[in-house]
């Protein structure tokens, strides 16, 4: 039986970290602005009963897509990482999917909860449009990863 909490404080929206492999990604992690817990649904099916179209839950969960946003440093490090990492897999065919955490922090700035995500892989770097018509608002990039799951530590 679920209870109601004792913690009536709400969550943060700037409250978290994104950590990945440190060695690998330094940039990325290092410049992330924006993480997005994504989505998850539960499909159900369809059961025929007395002509009326009854529904049962699914046994199949479809997760969202995993997307961070990050600023984009001057000498495009961070983007050339996930660049190089979306080419690694087309041109070496290796396993190149990684783990990665979403830490969740308190209104204290203490460690809350920790999603982590089971192999994940980028499937989308967004362009960067370079105009001079525009005024000057440095360069933010999202990237979209897809995952095999993610839990709840």
């Amino acid at each position: 039986m679920a209870t109601l909490t004792t913690n009536k404080n709400f969550l943060s929206p700037v409250g978290f970290q994104f950590t990945i492999d440190r060695q690998k990604f330094p940039n990325i992690e290092y410049f992330c602005t924006a993480v997005s817990l994504p989505s998850i649904s539960l499909a159900s099916v369809e059961v025929p009963y007395k002509g009326v179209a009854l529904t049962e839950p699914g046994n199949r969960l479809e997760f969202g897509e995993l997307t961070l946003a990050f600023n984009v440093t001057e000498n495009l490090e961070n983007y050339i990482e996930t660049f190089n990492w979306m080419h690694d897999f087309v041109n070496t065919k290796g396993d190149y999917k990684e783990d990665a955490t979403l830490l969740i922090l308190n209104s204290h700035n203490n460690l809350s909860k920790e999603v982590r995500f089971n192999g994940i892989f980028p499937t989308n770097l967004d362009a960067l449009e370079f105009d001079t018509k525009s005024g000057v608002e440095y360069f933010n990039a999202t990237v979209t990863f897809e995952y095999t799951s993610y839990e709840f530590k």
